[in-house]
């Protein structure tokens, strides 16, 4: 049996082909042809480059499985993730009626206000903030700003939604992962009666089914198109952070997945919904029942790429490997502003102690361990089972040096998938219908390169500096700071 998964992210879309052991039958990825379609600050994607990317990858694959050998008879279902809240309207026949907005774009921020005192409840009933990011605001400023291009809007698709659409002519079907910025209901299942308070028309909104529930079977027009077969399932999919965290192994309560890229992101399963009092982190819903909690820091990598300043990595990790622990206590943003594990707008980063002598690589290297410890103490402090292992992923798993700091900060083993891609996340949405379970489907499918247990003396004396960090970070929070 074969499962594929497509990832509709920033720059491209990724496709994965796998079987129900997690071994990789195909892989491809296409580069949207452009990043960004608008200007002033404000961010479009056009769907027509979304649909070639996504055509070029599927068609690749395809392509690949049958000079394996294979057929693309026995892929048996299709999941598709994308941007979480981008937001593209479409006419009767799945068309798109403008560029889509995407999850960046800040235009929505007045609306966001509107929807935010119209559906305080909802907020806090879930635990969430609708902010510009949201997709519920993008709707409302398309009824406020492009009035007539609303009135002839079908529905309002997710990113995901409308390539989900395009192969098998369901574009108005979401799931509630994606919905959730919506404001679908997630506890009640259903849309709430203060969207209809805020002049949008709920038919305008898609029908909601879980990640991993059957659609629709691909159509004729898509199979032959892409190579595909009739007999291959559409499922429901997930945004890209939903589906990164099931790659990484967030599927059991207690589980959770730490994802560094330029961004830290955490998410980790609970069997009940946590309610975040400073809004900082929300909850996605899981078929299981269960919740993924979590957030998206501004701490990550994007610090140490400006430090290499063109350097080699290899070359900076083998000159830092004598130099840990630094003894610097520093929280290295590039900019001001924190939104996880606490929101802070005025926030600056801080450095105490000597950055000097090739230092300062594995000091911010150290200063970002400090922050995902930070966020899972927060987490922890809410009420969520942390467990001894943490699944990791993103470009920070490169590092051997960096993993074996964070293992010791943190003094938690680390593990990390052999295939990190988002795109297997939906194929194991892809696969859960089969399997059982999404949980069934991770136990089956992913496969771990590597194992990182903390080493005990090093993890002691970072236990007395994270410590001391905790106090240097408590002084800020609180205003006094420097």
């Amino acid at each position: 049996m074969l499962y594929m998964g497509i990832d509709v992210g920033t720059q491209g879309v990724r496709c994965v082909i796998a079987d129900e052991q997690g071994t990789v039958a195909a892989a491809k990825s296409a580069p949207f042809a452009r990043l960004n379609a608008a200007e002033d600050g404000l961010y479009e994607q056009s769907p027509a480059d979304w649909r070639a990317a996504m055509e070029t990858a599927v068609k690749d694959c395809a392509a690949q499985l049958r000079m394996a050998g294979g057929d693309t008879a026995d892929i048996r279902a299709i999941s598709v993730d994308g941007t979480s809240g981008t937001l593209v309207p479409l006419n009767a026949e799945g068309v798109p009626l403008s560029n889509g907005l995407m999850y960046n774009d800040p235009r929505a921020s007045r609306e966001a206000a509107e929807v935010h005192a119209a559906m305080g409840a909802h907020e806090r009933k879930l635990g969430l903030k609708f902010g510009a990011s949201f997709s519920l605001p993008r709707v409302l400023w398309f009824r406020n700003h492009r009035p007539e291009l609303y009135a002839r809007a079908r529905t309002f698709a997710h990113q995901a939604d409308y390539i989900t659409g395009l192969l098998c002519g369901e574009f108005r079907v979401s799931d509630y992962s994606n919905a959730l910025k919506t404001g679908y209901d997630l506890i009640d299942g259903r849309w709430p009666e203060e969207i209809a308070g805020l002049g949008i028309d709920p038919d305008k909104l898609p029908d909601i089914v879980r990640p991993g529930a059957p659609i629709a079977p691909v159509t004729r027009q898509a199979a032959e198109a892409l190579g595909l077969s009739e007999k291959t399932m559409v499922v429901g999919g997930s945004t890209d952070g939903y589906a990164s965290a099931l790659a990484a192994g967030a599927v059991r309560a207690g589980s959770w997945a730490s994802i560094i890229g330029t961004t830290l992101v955490l998410k980790g399963v609970t069997e009940q919904l946590i309610i975040d009092p400073n809004g900082s982190s929300y909850s996605h819903r899981l078929p299981s029942g269960e919740w993924l909690l979590g957030g998206a820091s501004n701490l990550g990598g994007r610090c140490l790429n400006l430090c290499a300043d063109g350097r080699s990595f290899d070359e900076l990790n083998a000159a830092s490997e004598s130099l840990i622990p630094t003894g610097v206590r520093c929280y290295p943003m590039t900019g001001r502003g924190e939104r996880f594990p606490f929101v802070d707008p005025g926030f600056e980063p801080f450095y105490i102690g000597n950055i000097f002598e090739g230092r300062l690589y594995p000091a911010l290297m150290e200063g970002v361990g400090y922050g995902e410890r930070y966020a899972l103490e927060r987490m922890q402090s809410l009420g969520a089972q942390v467990g001894d292992t943490v699944y990791t992923t993103g470009g920070a798993c490169r590092s051997a040096l960096w993993l074996r700091i964070r293992a010791a900060i943190l003094n938690r083993r680390l593990r990390v998938p052999k295939v990190v891609d988002a795109a297997m996340g939906s194929a194991l949405v892809a696969a859960s219908g089969d399997l059982g379970s999404l949980s069934e489907a991770a136990g089956r499918m992913i496969q771990y390169e590597k194992t990182v247990d903390p080493d005990p003396a090093l993890a002691a004396r970072y236990e007395e500096i994270y410590q001391q960090f905790k106090c240097d970070l408590s002084r800020r929070l609180n205003g006094f700071g420097g």
